[in-house]
C-alpha cells in the first residue's frame, strides 16, 4: 500500500512538472533572450554585473540555476527510474529486493527537486544554524506535546525532511517556470498606459501567490498521505495527523525563512525590511503560524478522512481547501491590511508588535481551529489512555491498578516526578521518568493499530523492558 502510493504521488509529481514545462513551453510575448524554457534565460551582462555587486548576487545566482539543473536531473531521473522497473520486472526479485528497487525508483523521480533546498541551505548556511534553535525547539514540542502513543521519530524526522526536501524545493521550482508564463501572458503588448503597467503586474503576483499556495498544499497532502500510509500502523486518531502536518510545515518554514532573511537582510534598503526583523517574524513570534499551522490542519482532516467511515471525500476536500485557501489569505490579506492601515514600518513597537500582527492576524482564526482540534484530540486520547492502563493493570504486574491513577493524569505524573527529586534526589526522579515512559509506550502499543501478531510481540518486549525498570528501582530504593 504505502509503495504504491508513493510511485503514484512521484507519478503525479513528474506530470505536474510537466504540464507546468508545457505551458511555459507555449507562453506568448517572449522576452528578448528567452528561450523556448524560461529556465535557460541568462540575464544580459550588465543585469549580471549588477547582481554581483549585491553581498548575496552570487548566491541568488547560484539558487536561480538550480531549476535548469533540476531539470535535467529530472530527466535523469525518469530514464533512471525506467531502467530500475525493466530491471524489476526482468529479474522478477524476492519481496524484499523489490521493495527496495520500488523506493529507489521513487527517489529517482522526487530527489532531483530537493536540489534546491539542499542549494539554499548551503549557500544561505549561517542564516540556517540561526534558525536551527527555535526550529529544533518547536520539532521538540510537537514530539513531547503528547506522551501516549506519540507519533515515532522517525516519522516526525520523515515529516520535517519532506517539508524541507520537496515541498518546498517544489514550490519554488514550480513557481519559477508558472512566474515566467504569467510574467509573458500578463506583460501588455499594445499598450503602455503606468495605471496598466501596475494592474498588470498585481494581477501577475496575485496569480503567482495563488500558484505557489496550491503546489505548497498538493506537496503537504502528498507528504502526508505517503505517511499515513508508511505508517499506517501508528495511526491513534486526527491529533496524529495533526503532528504530521505540522512537522512538515515546520520543514517548509525552515527552508523558506533563510530565503526571506537572506533577501531581506541584504536589500532592506529597497524593500523596507531587515533580515533580523524577518528572523523575529518567521522564526520567533510567528514560528508556530504559517505553514505549521496550515500543515496541522491538513494533516488533522485527511486523517480524519483515512479513519472515517462514511464522508471521506468531503472531509479530504475540506482539508485542501482549508490548507490552500488559509495559505493564500493569510498573504495576500496581510499585505492589504498593511496597505488600508497605511502601515510603514519602522519602530521598536512597529517591529515587535503591530508588523507581526498584520501578519498574524489573518491567520488567527486557522491557529484556533489548529488549537481546538489539539486540545480535543488531547482529551480524546486522555480517555483512550485510561482504557489501555485498565486493561494493561489486568494482564499483569507491570502496570498496577495504584499507578494507573498516576500515569493517566499529566498533572500527576508531573507532581510525583518532582516530589521524588524533592525527597531522592535527581537520579530517583530520571528513573522514575524511565519508567513512566516505558509504562506509557507499553499501554500506547494497545491503542495502535498492529497486527494482532506484532501487536503481542511488541508488547512482550514492551512488557519486559518495564519490569527490567521495576526491579531496577526496586533494587535502588
Amino acid at each position: 500500500m504505502a509503495r504504491a502510493r508513493a510511485l503514484l504521488i512521484a507519478r503525479i509529481v513528474i506530470v505536474l512538472y510537466f504540464v507546468e514545462l508545457l505551458v511555459n513551453l507555449t507562453r506568448p510575448n517572449r522576452q528578448p533572450g528567452e528561450g523556448a524554457l524560461s529556465i535557460f534565460y541568462k540575464p544580459p551582462p550588465d543585469v549580471a554585473k549588477l547582481m554581483k555587486n549585491f553581498s548575496f548576487g552570487d548566491s541568488i545566482s547560484k539558487i536561480m540555476a538550480v531549476p535548469t539543473v533540476v531539470f535535467w536531473l529530472v530527466l535523469a531521473g525518469i530514464a533512471a527510474a525506467v531502467l530500475v522497473q525493466v530491471f524489476a520486472a526482468i529479474t522478477k526479485p524476492n519481496d524484499r529486493r523489490a521493495v527496495a528497487l520500488t523506493w529507489l525508483t521513487v527517489g529517482c523521480l522526487l530527489l532531483p527537486f530537493g536540489l534546491l533546498s539542499v542549494v539554499v541551505v548551503f549557500e544561505f548556511f549561517p542564516a540556517a544554524l540561526a534558525c536551527v534553535p527555535g526550529t529544533a525547539f518547536v520539532l521538540l514540542l510537537l514530539r513531547g506535546s503528547v506522551r501516549f502513543a506519540r507519533v515515532p521519530l522517525g516519522a516526525l524526522l520523515a515529516a520535517f525532511g519532506w517539508g524541507a526536501l520537496i515541498v518546498f524545493s517544489l514550490g519554488r521550482v514550480f513557481s519559477n517556470l508558472a512566474s515566467a508564463t504569467m510574467f509573458d501572458y500578463f506583460s501588455p503588448t499594445a499598450s503602455s498606459d503606468p495605471t496598466h503597467l501596475l494592474d498588470n503586474m498585481d494581477r501577475m503576483l496575485m496569480a503567482i501567490t495563488v500558484h505557489l499556495s496550491l503546489v505548497n498544499t498538493i506537496g503537504l497532502a502528498g507528504g502526508v498521505a505517503l505517511l499515513l500510509a508508511l505508517f499506517r500502523y501508528r495511526i491513534t486518531d486526527a491529533l496524529t495527523g495533526l503532528i504530521l502536518g505540522a512537522s512538515m510545515g515546520l520543514g517548509y518554514a525552515f527552508v523558506d525563512s533563510l530565503m526571506y532573511i537572506k533577501i531581506y537582510g541584504s536589500l532592506g534598503g529597497i524593500l523596507g525590511s531587515t533580515g533580523g526583523f524577518e528572523y523575529w517574524i518567521r522564526q520567533s513570534v510567528g514560528l508556530l503560524g504559517g505553514q505549521v499551522t496550515f500543515g496541522a490542519l491538513l494533516g488533522a482532516g485527511l486523517c480524519l478522512a483515512a479513519r472515517a467511515q462514511q464522508r471521506r471525500r468531503l472531509l479530504a476536500v475540506a482539508a485542501l481547501v482549508t490548507a490552500f485557501g488559509g495559505g493564500t489569505a493569510a498573504e495576500v490579506l496581510s499585505g492589504w491590511l498593511a496597505g488600508q492601515l497605511q502601515h510603514s514600518s519602522g519602530g521598536a513597537v512597529d517591529t515587535l508588535v503591530v508588523s507581526p500582527l498584520l501578519w498574524l492576524l489573518p491567520q488567527l482564526p486557522f491557529v484556533a481551529l489548529a488549537v481546538a482540534l489539539l486540545v480535543r484530540g488531547m482529551r480524546e486520547r486522555g480517555s483512550v489512555l485510561r482504557a489501555a492502563l485498565a486493561q494493561e493493570a489486568e494482564a499483569g504486574p507491570a502496570v498496577t491498578a495504584g499507578e494507573t491513577s498516576v500515569l493517566g493524569a499529566p498533572a500527576l505524573r508531573l507532581w510525583t516526578l518532582v516530589g521524588a527529586w524533592r525527597r531522592h534526589g535527581r537520579a530517583t526522579a530520571l528513573a522514575l521518568y524511565r519508567l513512566q515512559s516505558a509504562q506509557l509506550e507499553l499501554a500506547g502499543s494497545r491503542a495502535q493499530e498492529d497486527p494482532p501478531d506484532t501487536a503481542q510481540a511488541e508488547q512482550a518486549v514492551l512488557r519486559a523492558n518495564v519490569m527490567t525498570l521495576k526491579g531496577i528501582r526496586a533494587v535502588t530504593a
